[in-house]
């Protein structure tokens, strides 16, 4: 549920999705396009908005007698975050980091139908703001260069170390041993034991 406090008074409404700097609300009353309000509540299951100030830009009427707004948030830095520590793009979006424009285009319009709040069968708002969030980081070239590098950064890099330690210990032997017959392998020579002896 969002507060969307105006100058003399305050509705309540239901989000709808949020997308590109701003967002659809779900009403009982209608919001005057062009005026100022501010939203206070939850933005799905895990996000608590404090403040935020956005601008009225579309209200219309539907047939159930409520009403649908289009509201775009008005400072740019109070566009819905990706909580980035819980979520990763990539993931959320179910996308290999090597996915092209296009293809992060037709993933998204594809979850964001199953994930929409108004699908009775599998409308789920959390994800569909984290859906949305990620979506808004990887469509944009710039957003996106700066997330991977700052994702690679932040995953550890694997490689397997190849040391002496992790490798079972050898006596001096063996490994002499193993020395000699790749210096035999080497020259074309068989092996020691085979090798003819010229004593006199």
């Amino acid at each position: 549920m969002i507060h969307v406090e105006m100058e003399s008074r305050s509705v309540t409404a239901n989000l709808v999705d949020v997308i590109g700097g701003g967002c659809g609300l779900a009403l009982l009353n209608a919001l005057k396009p062009g005026s100022t309000v501010t939203l206070r509540g939850k933005f799905g299951e895990n996000h608590t908005l404090e403040c935020l100030k956005a601008g009225v830009k579309w209200c219309s009427a539907q047939s159930d007698g409520t009403f649908r707004a289009g509201l775009e948030f008005i400072d740019q830095d109070s566009t819905f975050k990706l909580d980035e520590e819980r979520a990763d793009c990539y993931e959320v979006m179910q996308l290999s980091p090597n996915a092209d424009a296009e293809t992060i285009s037709r993933v998204y319009r594809l979850l964001a139908f199953r994930y929409h709040p108004d699908n009775k069968e599998s409308g789920n708002s959390d994800m569909f703001l984290r859906l949305s969030a990620s979506y808004k980081i990887l469509s944009d070239p710039k957003k996106r260069a700066s997330y991977d590098a700052a994702h690679r950064a932040s995953k550890p890099v694997r490689t397997k170390a190849f040391t002496e330690a992790a490798t079972p210990a050898r006596s001096d032997r063996e490994k002499r041993r193993n020395h000699e017959n790749v210096m035999a392998a080497y020259l074309g020579v068989r092996s020691r034991e085979s090798t003819v002896s010229w004593e006199g």
